[in-house]
């Protein structure tokens, strides 16, 4: 619901909107009232109904026109209308009459011109009616909407995490019984490590979590991957203070890292490296993953190198209104995955 201010704002514009038109006629009729008595006559006048608004708000969403609901809302909305346009009207108009009474520019009105007054005048006011209602569907419409939008957005959420926990098994598993074949020992290692990833994994069902959070868990993910790779691998992590309490999605990190074992680093023959690196410019969580990749592989193509990335692209655009963005090149010895954010510190949001 709009802030009393607001409301009190919007109808200060109307009652300035028809104080020109109204000033006009009453000089056409010969009445002695200036532009500023008017305004604060109209300014009284819609005082009742700036004072209604946020009832007449609560009833609109008590009687929201939507499917199913339209054909109960409607007639109700409309007997309200009955009752609470008179009434606005009296008060009003009874307003108005007593203050230019007391600034001398009206002559006091009887009860037969005041009953005409407000019969008139609430034909008259059906509009302003109707359009407050109006606002009352929009604002109804706008929630619904932003609430289905974040179901939307969750089950979205759900649906990357059922994609991303099979895709990081299905390449673990394929490594360790390739690990089996050289060292048996190294393979029951790796595998009982894989259980306990997987454990910490499927427990963690939040839609977000902290930078630091991602990156230990992308931690136990590259101890993993070091027992299966057969080169050795330089790891090294930087992350600023700042970004280190940043709130991100939450298995953003994994996916990537996964993406850079599987299709860069289990292709090295030797040795290979990977950074992680945050920081935080100018309101802006900014996060790069790189990898390095082999000789031979250095004309590939940028697209296609893993599910991994399309749903962290897809993870970034279901969180956070879509504020999140994703951009990956490729150079000649390195694959490079960026992404940037809005910085939403997790120690002070909840």
């Amino acid at each position: 619901m709009p802030a009393k201010r607001t409301i009190a704002a919007g109808w200060a514009v109307v009652a300035l909107a028809y104080a020109p038109a109204v000033w006009l006629v009453g000089a056409a009729q010969g009445q002695r009232a200036s532009l500023p008595e008017t305004f604060g006559a109209m300014a009284v006048f819609f005082l009742p109904w700036a004072l209604s608004t946020p009832t007449l708000l609560r009833l609109g969403a008590g009687l929201p026109l939507m499917p199913g609901r339209t054909a109960r809302s409607l007639p109700l909305l409309g007997l309200a209308g009955l009752i609470v346009i008179p009434t606005i009207t009296t008060v009003g108009l009874g307003l108005e009459a007593v203050l230019g009474w007391a600034l001398g520019s009206r002559a006091p009105s009887s009860m037969v011109q005041l009953a005409t007054g407000v019969a008139i005048t609430s034909f008259f006011s059906v509009p302003v009616y109707c359009a407050v209602v109006g606002i009352g569907q929009t604002l109804v419409w706008v929630e619904w909407t932003r609430h289905r939008e974040r179901m939307l957005a969750r089950a979205r959420l759900e649906t990357l995490r059922a994609q991303i926990n099979p895709h990081f098994l299905f390449n673990a598993l394929g490594a360790v019984a390739e690990l089996a074949h050289r060292d048996a020992t190294a393979a029951q290692n790796a595998i009982a490590r894989l259980a306990g990833v997987l454990r910490t994994t499927l427990a963690n069902d939040a839609e977000e979590s902290t930078l630091a959070e991602e990156v230990a868990l992308t931690k136990d993910h590259i101890e993993l991957h070091r027992l299966l790779l057969p080169a050795e691998l330089d790891v090294r992590m930087t992350m600023s203070d700042q970004a280190w309490t940043a709130r991100v999605p939450a298995l953003v990190l994994q996916p990537l890292a996964e993406n850079a074992f599987v299709h860069g680093l289990s292709r090295m023959a030797e040795s290979g490296w990977l950074t992680i690196t945050g920081s935080v410019d100018d309101g802006r969580l900014v996060i790069e993953i790189a990898n390095a990749v082999a000789v031979a592989d250095a004309n590939l193509s940028s697209r296609g190198l893993g599910s991994g990335l399309v749903g962290v692209r897809e993870r970034l655009t279901a969180w956070n209104d879509g504020s999140g963005t994703m951009t990956v090149e490729r150079r000649p010895d390195r694959f490079v995955v960026r992404i940037d954010m809005p910085h939403i510190d997790g120690r002070l949001e909840p």
